[in-house]
């Protein structure tokens, strides 16, 4: 069938990368947010003070839409609010979205035109609408996770607050009170820190210290020559490596193991997590994504004592503060949670749900974009990578040809034997499956490059593995080249076949 309207759903950096991909191939697309504004986890609403990126600026831009220069390395949640903003209106993406507008449910329409009707809620008011096709880019930052504790009532009775890391959207509320965050990730530590200048007290609370890796390295060497680059990758194994990444995950296992105790003993000096108490029990190359940036001052104000960091757990909310696990109390007027989201699909049909999501919650797709039971639906964004912006336009440059019948993807049951042994792998590497299944963390530029493969780009992606590539941090400029080249070489290909038809794939669009 021919594919005309399509929905996605979100609009975040994969709503608005996968919107623009589509918009510009003629289709009609229209994006539903839940939120006021775009940009998922950057929206204004949902960012705490002090937030930055993760990486520089110029390694998580779009392929084909630098950060402006005068931003500083590190964007502000500002910088990347007014860079999403600039993309989305620059390539036509912001006059189709609709705004705090939640779909709260999307079920398969069958019959002679097949496809999914999508309900939506607005201003109370529900609508339905019918699409050819249905892209989930809401990702798997959508839903915070709070945990449920006894004595909140009381403690918000007694002149408490209590809020997740998403609802802390203003510094002033917590000056002059007495701090309590939950947490070890990015955001509780940020959070902390922030509290820390702010607040009238600081404590941090966390079961398990977490690798954290810093701006620059022995303060000389910037984090993106260390970490983002595809010499880095190759120190994680994969499941399909290449010939000399065997080699050096089987004969090489020693260097490997020196490799990353090297640098677990750089991070012990350079942040002293031996006399603060937060030396990570599993090793670096175990944890995968729980791998943050550290704050600038993180560290060092749980070492001077401006942040009181207690290795344990919350159990209970008291009157005027908070009970842990060791029987200690604490007065506390604000608790913030930076204990992460919740990862679902509420709004899917039950049916096709299950099928995506097992019952330990993981979710399973091939390339972590479709489903093969799941007919004209892709996914975009359901992959925690190094380069969220990345991963994401790669995808709906995926997608795009997957609907445009350009892929030439194996069979049904082909798809579910590499998704299983996608799951499989994962458990075994990591002990357990990592961030439900959708941490590609260590193999970012593997996973995108694998993409480019299944598109046709076998030949041209030779010509990355000179040494500068390979050494020097990712360059997402290429990946557009190289997508240009394909683009070309696909329709020169057209208009030189006889009868001037594109060549299908043998799976139909979805199943």
């Amino acid at each position: 069938m021919e594919i005309k309207h399509i929905c996605v759903i979100g609009a975040g950096i994969s709503g608005l990368v996968t919107t623009k991909t589509f918009i510009e191939e003629g289709y009609d697309v229209t994006v539903f947010e839940k939120q006021k504004g775009l940009g998922g986890v950057w929206e204004k609403s949902r960012s705490y003070p002090g937030l930055t990126t993760q990486n520089t600026g110029d390694t998580y831009s779009f392929s084909d839409y630098p950060m402006p220069a005068s931003y500083p390395e590190w964007p502000t949640a500002e910088d990347m609010q007014n860079y999403l903003n600039s993309y989305a209106d620059n390539f036509g993406v912001l006059e189709r979205i609709r705004f705090q507008t939640e779909v709260t449910n999307v079920s398969r329409k069958t019959g002679e035109q097949p496809g999914w009707i999508v309900t939506i809620r607005v201003n109370e008011k529900e609508e339905k609408h019918e699409f050819d096709f249905v892209l989930v880019c809401n990702g798997i930052f959508s839903t915070p996770k709070l945990p449920s504790l006894l004595g909140r009532e009381e403690f918000a009775a007694s002149g408490g607050r209590v809020l997740h890391s998403t609802e802390f959207n203003d510094a002033s509320i917590i000056e002059g009170k007495r701090v309590v965050v939950v947490g070890f990730g990015k955001s509780a530590c940020d959070i902390a820190t922030v509290a820390a200048n702010t607040a009238r007290e600081s404590t941090l609370i966390f079961r398990q210290p977490l690798w954290k890796i810093p701006r620059f390295f022995l303060g000389l060497v910037n984090l993106k020559y260390i970490l983002l680059t595809r010499f880095s990758e190759a120190w994680f194994p994969w499941r399909q490596m290449g010939r000399l990444e065997r080699l050096l995950h089987t004969l090489g296992k020693p260097l490997v193991w020196a490799f990353w105790r090297t640098n677990e003993t750089l991070l012990r000096l350079q942040f002293g997590l031996d006399s603060c108490g937060m030396l990570p029990e599993q090793p670096m190359n175990q944890v995968n994504c729980q791998i943050t940036i550290a704050h600038p001052d993180f560290f060092k104000y749980v070492h001077s004592g401006k942040i009181q960091a207690i290795k344990t757990s919350l159990a209970k909310f008291i009157p005027g503060g908070v009970e842990l696990a060791t029987g200690q109390q604490l007065q506390a007027d604000i608790v913030i949670f930076g204990t992460g989201f919740r990862q679902e699909l509420p709004f899917l049909e039950e049916e096709y749900r299950r099928q995506v999501v097992d019952e330990d919650g993981n979710f399973s797709l091939y390339r972590y974009l479709i489903h093969p039971n799941i007919p004209q639906m892709g996914f975009v964004g359901y992959n925690s990578s190094l380069y969220s912006q990345l991963t994401s336009e790669v995808s709906a440059w995926w997608l795009l040809e997957y609907v445009k019948g350009n892929l030439l993807l194996p069979s049904p049951s082909a798809m579910y034997e590499e998704m299983a042994a996608n799951m499989d792998w994962m458990k075994t590497q990591y002990h357990r499956v990592v961030a439900k299944a959708t941490c590609i963390f260590s193999f970012s530029l593997r996973y995108t490059e694998q993409l480019m493969e299944d598109m046709g780009a076998n030949n041209q992606l030779g010509v990355w593995k000179g040494i500068s590539q390979i050494m020097m941090p990712v360059d997402s400029s290429l990946y557009n080249k190289l997508r240009q080249e394909l683009k070309s070489q696909r329709l020169t290909n057209v208009n030189d076949s006889p009868t001037n038809e594109s060549n299908h794939s043998e799976l139909e669009v979805g199943g």
